[in-house]
């Protein structure tokens, strides 16, 4: 990670953007020899300059920095600069599929590497910029991790705002990563603290609402009983919830825990690509922790499945620790960020323009299409990644088994759902029944809970044996 202090995990595939700005630099020394630096630091014309400068700033008064706050500029302008800096608002997608998360992890390749580097050769920042993102005032809406794409992800910066500044932005960065819109703010916007909602989306093949697993084969067709039940399932989680068993690190007793939930639904119509069905879940919610969406898809999937009951959902909002899946992160991507608050009081001021992006929404969609779900489909054909995770969900405790090492189980459970041969896989295509666990993949998660090294007292039931986090 970067040299600042760990970034805590506060949020999905998104939030977490906020709470720790981002100082590592990944550019390499080409990419640094590629940055425009638009100053005139020059020593032998920078001194005359600010001489000549002076009787004019001295008539000025004091209503220069009056007018640099009220335009967005702020502390923006830098001595020296041709350009003024302005904190601006930038709207991008890009498909996560191939990258390791939006914020930057050195050595490896994620958005936020590209983003950087195309900004800087753009000459929109400088070199200085990129090693430290904090001198920038650089945030992120939303922090999507490994595999998860974005539609409508929304950064803010302090930047040099050039003639056809999108295009020269879009000119360094690869075909799956696109920026839309620049649009100046006010000088202390934060895309992070003050965005009011997201959305996020969730593609995945209808064979993950099949009833058994033996019915989990890519020629499925979902009818409407099934949506039916699907969109009931996902209306519990609507409200003020406390979801710390949807994240990892929290307590019950911790007040961050607790998030509001607007809306979760199916999306549409399914579709079908290549004789594979997909649907789209929807959520809408304040904000979110690290994996929630996950795994609330998770154990909805395993209630669908048979493998939980329905109380577990309920169950899972109270105190007890449980053990829930965490579906695969291909099919997530963060579709919509919320300013209400911001564009309330400054989208009509007569300087600033509310942040919705109607009029680039058809350029948009075809990114979606094109580099977003049509990758997600095409991953998940070639990988199987949703078969073989359905394929784990028996070797979950769920409600049974309380107050361990979670992740440790997790990760036992994911290299379970790796170890299945390609026999297993094929079988499960054409329709035969796979046994939801090989004997290694059993013996590796109950080797893993052993290895957590629990603590076990006895309940006030003689026949229930309650497991301790240690």
């Amino acid at each position: 990670m970067e040299p600042e202090p760990k970034r805590p995990k506060l949020s999905e595939e998104d939030d977490g953007s906020s709470a720790v700005t981002s100082t590592c630099s990944e550019a390499t020394s080409t990419e640094a020899t590629g940055c425009v630096v638009a100053r005139a630091d020059s020593a032998s014309d920078a001194q005359p300059a600010a001489s000549e400068a002076a009787p004019a700033a001295a008539a000025a008064g004091g209503s220069g920095a009056a007018e640099k706050e009220a335009d967005g500029g702020g502390d923006g302008e830098e001595k020296g600069e041709k350009v003024r800096r302005r904190k601006v608002a930038l709207l991008l997608a890009y498909s996560g599929a191939h990258y390791m998360g939006m914020q930057r992890n050195a050595p490896y390749t994620t958005i936020e590497s590209k983003l950087f580097t195309a900004l800087c050769k753009s000459g929109c920042i400088d070199q200085e910029d990129v090693e430290d993102s904090g001198r920038m005032r650089f945030q992120r809406a939303s922090r999507t991790d490994k595999g998860v794409s974005a539609v409508h992800q929304v950064v803010s910066f302090k930047c040099r705002m050039h003639e056809n500044a999108i295009e020269k932005i879009n000119e360094h960065l690869p075909d799956d990563i696109r920026t839309f819109a620049l649009r100046r703010t006010t000088a202390g916007f934060n895309c992070y603290t003050q965005s009011t909602g997201r959305a996020y989306e969730y593609v995945m093949p209808t064979f993950a609402l099949a009833p058994s697993l033996s019915k989990s084969v890519r020629a499925y067709r979902v009818d409407a009983e099934r949506i039916e039940l699907v969109n009931r399932l996902l209306h519990k989680y609507v409200g003020t919830r406390n979801f710390h068993n949807f994240t990892s690190g929290k307590q019950a007793s911790d007040p961050s825990c607790k998030r509001v939930m607007r809306a979760f639904a199916v999306k549409g119509e399914q579709f079908v690509d290549d004789n594979m069905e997909f649907v789209i879940l929807r959520v809408v919610g304040q904000s979110f922790m690290l994996h929630q969406i996950r795994k609330m898809i998770g154990l909805v999937l395993a209630v669908m499945k048979g493998s939980c009951a329905e109380t577990c959902i309920e169950q899972s909002w109270k105190d007890e620790r449980m053990d829930i899946p965490k579906a695969p992160g291909l099919g997530l991507l963060l579709d919509e960020v919320y300013f209400k608050g911001y564009d309330s009081r400054y989208g009509r001021d007569g300087i600033h323009e509310p942040l919705v992006w109607d009029e680039y929404q058809t350029e948009i969609e075809v990114f979606k299409r094109q580099h977003i779900v049509q990758t997600i489909i095409e991953e998940e054909k070639k990988t199987n990644g949703m078969m073989k995770w359905l394929h784990t969900l028996p070797l979950h405790e769920y409600n049974k088994f309380s107050g361990h090492k979670v992740g440790a189980r997790e990760d036992a459970t994911a290299a379970a759902a790796a170890a299945r041969t390609a026999a297993d896989v094929a079988a499960a295509e054409t329709g035969d029944e796979v046994k939801p666990a090989v004997a290694s993949a059993e013996s590796s998660v109950k080797s893993s809970t052993e290895d957590a090294a629990p603590t076990v007292t006895q309940s006030d039931t003689p026949t229930e044996v309650k497991v301790a986090s240690s």
